[in-house]
């Protein structure tokens, strides 16, 4: 075999393994057959809720699928959308990382303490360089994070708390098995610390302009004293129109001599 032969085998060879899970972009016949897939799996009723009826979301799960290199129904039952965001359940992502992941084994875990102060941490060694990482999380964390408005941290604490531990070990080590999406429970609990963020600075820009120099009670006092001069505003009005109305029995004094018997009592 000739050099120029070699050379065109080794620059062949990529090109029949490279991925095509974007031919959709550019090739008109892949967008239509993903289309019809993803229109056909929306009209399921073994699909979640979401994905029902709704055949562009499921196209996005879909590319998803092709993206990852999975089952598309795999795929569609596990992601779930949390404000236009997807996001994988943590039992899958688990999955994944041990049959995908750079790890010599599957994730393994261990639990120290009860109540309040359980911990759990989520280890696996390194296939590549024999590395045991880590990582740990405790209940002091979930209720300082707000993690504990899920129910399921006071029934089953110590499984939420493997889950938590595995994904975040997951996103740190090979995040790559899952294009570094979050799991559903990190999307919501990040959603609701923002919106606490977003509704306490909301709330702080209110107050200052109401008032961005004064206190309450003197903003309080600066009402009270509108609200009198609008009254005495209102009083003055009043005096002078009587005083308007009386001014022509005042200019007639013959008049209120005669008035004065009828308005004194006689003996």
């Amino acid at each position: 075999m000739t050099e120029n032969a070699l050379t065109v085998a080794d620059q062949s060879a990529p090109l029949a393994q490279q991925d095509r899970s974007l031919d959709f972009l550019t090739d008109a016949n892949a967008f239509e057959h993903i289309w019809r897939v993803a229109t056909a799996f929306s009209g399921s009723k073994m699909v979640p809720a979401h994905f029902q009826g709704k055949p562009q979301d499921t196209f996005v799960a879909i590319q998803m699928a092709l993206q990852l290199q999975i089952n598309p129904l795999l795929c569609l039952q596990n992601v779930a959308v949390i404000n236009g965001r997807p996001s994988f359940s943590a039992q899958f992502m688990i999955g994944l990382a041990n049959s995908r992941g750079p790890f010599a084994g599957p994730l393994t875990w261990h639990s120290e303490g009860q109540g309040d102060s359980l911990s759990v941490t989520c280890q696996a060694t390194l296939a590549a360089t024999g590395e045991i990482v880590s990582v740990n999380v405790s209940m002091a964390m979930a209720k300082a994070d707000g993690w504990t408005k899920n129910a399921k941290y006071r029934s089953i604490p110590e499984q939420m708390l493997r889950y938590r531990s595995a994904t975040w070990l997951i996103r740190l080590y090979c995040p790559e098995v899952t294009c570094g999406m979050q799991s559903t429970d990190e999307l919501k609990d990040s959603d609701t610390l923002s919106q606490r963020k977003i509704n306490s600075v909301s709330n702080n820009n209110a107050i200052e302009q109401l008032a961005p120099q004064d206190s309450v009670a003197a903003l309080n006092a600066k009402i009270i004293e509108g609200s009198q001069v609008e009254s005495h505003s209102e009083i003055s009005v009043v005096v002078t129109e009587d005083e308007e109305q009386e001014e022509p029995v005042l200019n007639k004094p013959s008049e209120m001599v005669e008035a004065q018997p009828q308005s004194q009592p006689m003996f």
